[in-house]
């Protein structure tokens, strides 16, 4: 029997390689592209805007703690006491911060005694103290202002919603003085009054 079978020319098989060749160069492009794009959409998703929308003079403000029935608490003012930030009933007079606000709805709080910023103390998990550092637009300087609450005197309080941490400004803690230290910790829903801050401007 004769064989029928057509005989294969030398160059079939480089034109073949050619081809497997030009495909995964293509698909190689492609992840290359991929990749590329998705880099990019997760690191413009990562920046902050940094444009100032408005800047106002304020004093950071809690209601304080209960006091005797009929008596409204004393307001303290967050300022810097020692090696901690804390609330005290008999802050100094005026402002103590600029509150800007920026573009995306952010705040960035900046001490008038010093120019720097409010922000976590550290990015470990579970740190809870707040501290002053050099001002950087990132994230853990931004705030968010959330759950407005109105209280019997008039006065907005809201929840400051740390950008990077998630958790809240708070006064925990009180010290010898009568004074509340400000640390950061869960936010709670609907707020406690020790998550309740106001922005008091000087009348």
């Amino acid at each position: 029997m004769r064989d029928t079978r057509r005989p294969r020319t030398r160059g079939s098989w480089a034109a073949r390689l050619v081809g497997l060749g030009f495909v995964v160069l293509l698909a190689g492009a492609g992840v290359a592209a991929y990749l590329f794009v998705g880099t990019r959409t997760r690191q413009t998703a990562a920046v902050l805007p940094t444009r100032v929308l408005s800047t106002q003079a304020v004093g950071l403000v809690m209601a304080g703690p209960p006091t005797a029935a009929g008596s409204s608490p004393a307001p303290q003012m967050l300022i810097a006491s020692g090696p901690d930030l804390t609330f005290v009933a008999d802050g100094p007079a005026g402002a103590a911060w600029t509150s800007d606000q920026m573009a995306g709805g952010t705040y960035i709080f900046i001490y008038l005694q010093n120019g720097l910023c409010l922000a976590p103390k550290s990015s470990s998990p579970g740190a809870a103290a707040v501290v002053l550092k050099r001002c950087n637009l990132q994230a853990s300087q931004r705030w968010i202002r959330e759950h407005r609450t109105a209280a019997a005197s008039g006065i907005d309080y809201w929840q400051l919603r740390n950008a990077y941490d998630g958790r809240c400004l708070a006064a925990v803690t009180v010290t010898a003085i009568g004074g509340s230290v400000a640390r950061l910790q869960p936010c709670a829903a609907p707020p406690g009054r020790e998550q309740l801050i106001a922005f008091m401007t000087s009348p």
